[in-house]
């Protein structure tokens, strides 16, 4: 795992790394240190924090497993979109061992991949535990954290119907998740896409996160990817 790297005044990033771990954020302010998603298993979340403020609160951007499993370790409040909340419920219930992953995938709750990702992170026996959401909302919800604010908008998509953004300023950076993939089976459809990209370009933002980017990307290099991704809509 690499270190964390400051990209603005108030923003610390944790870049991708295997066999699933999305970027994570820290987003420090006078008042308190608020985590952009929580890691994808104990050891990824603790590795970060060794290296980064331990955060007075975390917001999860969406319920894949990835993204959430780390939350149990640290101890803050967990904020969440009502249907993230309604499926960490779920998450937690579930049988997480090599018997029940592979019952999920026959069943089409998992993808192959997603289970062989699970089992690189987390090799068995493993235990899972979930923590749920502490503050739910459903739209929209701004945080100050002294000196930066982050504004927390849900705005669905494709790849998860859950997906939420975060916006910090004054730095100017919108934290994506996985907001802009596809389908997780592949492909986009026009009537989520279009609309999720017009919330995304309304943010005032210079800077780009996506959960599984390799680079901060600027508002060209995300333009970019958005064509690419409009082309394949269907």
């Amino acid at each position: 795992m690499g270190s964390p790297s400051q990209i603005s005044d108030h923003v610390w990033w944790l870049p991708k790394a295997p066999p699933d771990r999305p970027s994570l954020c820290v987003v420090v302010g006078g008042r308190r240190t608020l985590w952009l998603d929580a890691g994808s298993s104990e050891r990824h979340t603790r590795e970060l924090l060794a290296a980064a403020p331990a955060p007075d609160l975390v917001a999860l951007t969406h319920s894949d497993w990835d993204h959430v499993l780390g939350a149990s370790v640290l101890g803050c409040p967990v904020i969440a979109h009502e249907l993230t909340a309604d499926a960490l419920v779920r998450l937690a219930a579930a049988d997480w061992s090599d018997e029940g992953l592979d019952e999920r995938v026959a069943s089409g709750e998992l993808l192959q991949w997603h289970v062989d990702d699970i089992r690189g992170e987390l090799p068995a026996p493993r235990k899972v535990t979930i923590a749920p959401a502490d503050i739910v909302f459903r739209d929209r919800l701004d945080l100050d954290l002294g000196g930066s604010r982050v504004h927390v908008r849900h705005v669905g998509g494709d790849h998860a119907p859950d997906s939420t953004v975060m916006f910090a300023e004054p730095d100017r950076l919108l934290f994506l998740g996985d907001a802009l993939y596809e389908i997780p089976s592949g492909g986009y459809t026009k009537a989520k896409l279009e609309p999720l990209v017009a919330d995304v370009r309304s943010f005032e933002a210079e800077a780009f996160i996506l959960g599984h980017g390799e680079t901060v990307l600027s508002r060209d290099e995300l333009e970019t990817f958005v064509a690419e991704a409009l082309e394949l809509a269907a």
